[in-house]
Parts: C-alpha cells; structure tokens; sequence
C-alpha cells in the first residue's frame, strides 16, 4: 500500500472513527475540519511508528500537514522514497 493510502486509512478509521467521507490527496484536512490539533498528535504518532520517521519540531508546519498529498510527500522525503508514494 502506498504512502498516501496508509495516511488516508489512518485518518478515516483512527482520526474520523469512520464518520469522514473520501479524503481527497488534495482536500484541506485542517480547513476543512477533517483533522484538528489533537488529531496531528495522534497522526504524528502513526507517523513514527508505521514508517520509522522522526518529524523534527522544523517540521511542524501547517503546509506539511494540509493535505495528504503534503502529509505523504513529507513521510517518503524523510524515508528517501521519491515522490509519489
């Protein structure tokens, strides 16, 4: 399973408990009220431990975290993974 695919599983079931519709790899998840802080949290914790990253404090920005397109493009840079996973 892709990158994107794995973070858009883990929001819909963990983060949503199911009740978001489709995520779109380009919908705003915090505008959009998909996603809020403590869900980042939660979601940087996946992060960690299904894909062996450390995000940095640097990191935290909410251009990172807006859309899953950003979220996987930030995970697979991290792992060396050219984009696109």
């Amino acid at each position: 399973m892709r990158t994107i695919d794995n973070i858009r599983q883990f929001i819909t079931s963990e983060i949503c408990g199911g009740q978001c519709e489709h995520i779109n790899d380009a919908d705003l998840l915090i505008d959009q009220g998909i996603i809020d802080s403590m869900g980042i949290i939660v979601l940087l914790g996946f992060l960690e431990e299904k894909f062996a990253v450390c995000i940095e404090g640097d990191e935290l920005l909410p251009e990172n975290f807006a859309t899953l397109t950003a979220i996987s493009t930030l995970v697979d840079k991290k792992n060396g993974i050219a984009a696109g996973g």
